[in-house]
């Protein structure tokens, strides 16, 4: 373990020796590591208590990448830059420590946090039954460092659940459609293929989440026309979208239409393009 601690230091930029340096070492002794799930349609959470210091939290949200953090509160870490290695447990000898590289720390209580790569990484290191490690320099003391690790004891069978709960998830998340706008053609009511599409999406979504109960729709035109037309014509978009989803499964009572003709336009109507992105209907959900 001297070997590693060394190394550890070197891959800092110790100046001084490393047995100047005292460890503070947070990590779940073998007969305490536990891999606990969090796991729904909607997102899938996989997550390692760690004695004393806090947690490391594995989450994907429906319609989103995979994450990571460390959680602390307050976090040990000085703000900065950790070490990330992976290493392996003594019960795993002759295995060779891996550098994966270096990973922000800011001065919060989720002081570490990962996008997809490394956190795919980090997935797939815990697999081979090694143990990522987060060291930094601790913000009370220069003469300390802070070493992170997580185990893989119990890793795997929590792993398969995380894994399953990922493939079932929604394709999207209620932030991601809790208002849309679809687009239509030129004097048209009839919705596009692209439209239909998100309002799958929109139903999917609504049918797995009771706490859905409303739904807003609103009509509006480009001022291509006369504003009495216009009025009607943005009425028929939302009566058709309203069809739509009423078609699927959606109750007429959960759904408020509003027609607002060319009122209310998101772009000037000066060019094609801006045309374009006035001649909509809005969708808004609800949620108890």
């Amino acid at each position: 373990m001297k070997i590693r601690t060394l190394l550890s230091c070197l891959l800092l930029g110790c100046l001084l020796s490393p047995s100047v340096f005292a460890y503070i070492a947070y990590r779940a002794p073998m007969d305490e590591a536990v891999w606990e799930t969090d796991l729904s349609v909607f997102g899938c959470r996989l997550s390692q208590p760690i004695p004393i210091y806090g947690e490391a939290v594995f989450w994907q949200r429906a319609g989103e990448e995979l994450n990571f953090t460390l959680k602390s509160s307050p976090s040990p870490m000085k703000k900065g830059k950790a070490v990330l290695v992976s290493d392996a447990p003594e019960w795993y000898p002759g295995k060779k420590l891996q550098h994966i590289g270096k990973v922000p720390v800011s001065a919060s209580n989720t002081p570490v946090r990962l996008k997809k790569k490394l956190a795919t990484r980090l997935l797939a290191e815990l697999e081979k039954g090694m143990a990522p490690r987060f060291t930094r320099m601790s913000w009370f003391s220069e003469g300390e460092m802070v070493d992170v690790s997580l185990s893989s004891v119990n890793f795997r069978a929590a792993y398969r659940q995380y894994q399953a709960c990922l493939a079932s998830l929604l394709p999207v998340n209620f932030d991601q459609i809790r208002r849309t706008r679809l687009h239509f053609a030129t004097n048209k009511s009839d919705i596009i293929p692209a439209s239909k599409r998100k309002l799958d999406l929109i139903m999917q979504y609504a049918k797995a989440d009771p706490a859905v109960n409303a739904f807003y729709v609103d009509g509006h035109t480009d001022n291509v026309a006369e504003r009495l037309y216009n009025y009607e014509l943005s009425q028929r978009r939302a009566e058709a979208v309203s069809r739509y989803l009423t078609k699927n499964g959606v109750s007429m009572d959960m759904i408020t239409m509003r027609y607002h003709g060319e009122r209310y336009p998101v772009a000037k109507n000066n060019t094609a393009k801006n045309r374009a992105k006035n001649r909509r209907v809005t969708i808004r959900l609800e949620k108890e």
